[in-house]
């Protein structure tokens, strides 16, 4: 459905079962992987200063893990994706035409298990805690989740610590996006046509069985045949929420989109429970994928939402899941969300941040979180600005960057304030955008998450 298409956040559901039959597939699909004591000598190696580690994204969409203290490399760039929990990095690597598999500990970097797996795979999403992985056949140079290739068949294979579990070749244009809570599951992207996709919509695939199916609605009915929902996006972030289990993705710019319950209406189906027959045009909104009981629902923004750039929008979740988030910088909109009802609280204005609201696709995307006092926090351009986000609405001051925002993040408790910058990341004080620290990062892209030790 965290660069203009980036994907924040891919996290997912609980860790996959074990399923009688399937382990025997590692031996025959030529993949060994190992893990033990060994990694107890490497973490030992690792030790970190203060203890925290930055998660950050270099060119070609690679992550690779800084010590917070010293700038020093934990774990060198490659694709990779992090876990919902935040306690693995898991990254791929290319060595004799396999697909060589390694799952890292944060904050320290110790590698906990590794091996290859057949074939040319590309990482795509992890379980909750990581110990379970998804990958997809890599469909060469230009090819990501978000902006595919064509391709009319898939293979996704799903791995664990100790080898692959399932391989499954598949008809259509697919790209994992999540594990479901039932430990059984994968929901995917499915593109729309397969050969030239201009649109995609959301699926779920039988891990078992390999079977492609729709998802459900609010009401848990399956949706009807030509009822499923087809977007097309221009600028996507994504935040998982643990406590509901979850995933919240802002969608902008969508100007032939329909939502599910909007098509349900128009046929006439008495499970569109919400549906309106005139549904208002809208420029953005929020899709709601519910891991656990496999429906998904869109919360739609009010104007100006989507009207300007969409790397000028930013999502967030409160710490305490209360509340979820959308700023528009360019037009200096930010709405709020019940994460339960999935409506529009209400909405506020403030001051469009600078260097924003005429910003194209090409600029860095704006980011969000937040300080020890519950504020939000949101960058763009050159400028932090804080609103009282738990009273809805008000601001508080704002600051100013050394160079344009490449990131924000911190630590639970929001006692510190790390920003991204070109090629260095800054400690500063979340009131004031006093500097505290500078950590040189040659060539960074983006700062993606804080890592804290327990």
């Amino acid at each position: 459905m965290t660069t203009t298409r980036r994907d924040v956040l891919r996290l997912t559901g609980a860790l996959l079962a074990g399923t009688a039959g399937i382990g025997a597939v590692a031996a025959s699909a030529g993949c060994q992987f190992r893990s033990g004591d060994r990694e107890d000598a490497e973490a030992a190696r690792r030790k970190l200063a203060t203890g925290e580690a930055l998660v950050v994204e270099l060119a070609d969409g690679k992550l690779a893990v800084v010590d917070a203290a010293t700038g020093r490399m934990l774990v060198q760039p490659a694709p990779a994706v992090v876990s919902g929990d935040g306690r693995r990095l898991v990254r791929v690597e290319r060595p004799d035409g396999g697909t060589r598999v390694t799952s890292h500990r944060l904050p320290d970097g110790a590698a906990v298990s590794a091996g290859t797996l057949t074939g040319a795979l590309a990482v795509r999403t992890t379980s909750a805690d990581g110990g379970l992985v998804a990958l997809a056949d890599d469909a060469g140079p230009g090819h990501s989740p978000y902006r595919p290739g064509p391709r009319e068949r898939t293979t996704i294979v799903v791995a664990d610590g100790a080898g692959q579990r399932r391989r499954l070749e598949l008809p259509g244009n697919l790209e994992p996006e999540a594990f479901d809570a039932s430990r059984q599951a994968l929901f995917v992207l499915d593109y729309l046509p397969p050969t030239a996709p201009d649109r995609y919509r959301v699926r779920v695939v039988d891990i078992a069985s390999g079977r492609v199916e729709p998802l459900l609605t609010r009401v848990k009915a399956v949706v009807p045949e030509g009822a499923e929902e087809e977007m097309r996006g221009e600028g996507r972030q994504a935040v998982y929420d643990s406590q509901r289990n979850r995933l919240f993705t802002l969608y902008t710019h969508q100007p032939d989109h329909v939502h599910t319950r909007d098509r349900i209406a128009a046929a006439g189906d008495p499970h569109g429970a919400g549906a309106r027959e005139d549904a208002p045009h809208v420029h953005a909104f929020v899709h709601t994928l519910d891991l656990t009981e496999r429906w998904a629902f869109c919360v739609d923004l009010p104007a100006p939402f989507g009207e300007r750039a969409a790397t000028g929008h930013t999502i967030a979740l409160s710490r305490d899941g209360s509340r979820l988030y959308v700023a528009d910088t360019g037009t200096g909109a930010l709405a709020t969300i019940d994460p339960d009802g999935l409506t529009v609280m209400d909405t506020v204005r403030f001051d469009a941040l600078a260097g924003t609201a005429g910003s194209g696709n090409a600029a860095p995307a704006a980011a969000a979180s937040f300080d020890g006092a519950g504020r939000l926090l949101v960058g763009a351009g050159r400028e932090v600005a804080g609103m009282a986000a738990s009273t809805g609405g008000g601001t508080a001051p704002r600051w100013s960057t050394p160079a344009e925002v490449r990131g924000l993040a911190g630590p639970p408790d929001g006692s510190r304030l790390y920003v991204g910058q070109p090629d260095a990341v800054l400690r500063v004080d979340p009131g004031t955008g006093a500097v505290r620290q500078r950590i040189d990062v040659p060539g960074l892209v983006a700062l993606r998450q804080v890592v804290v030790p327990g």
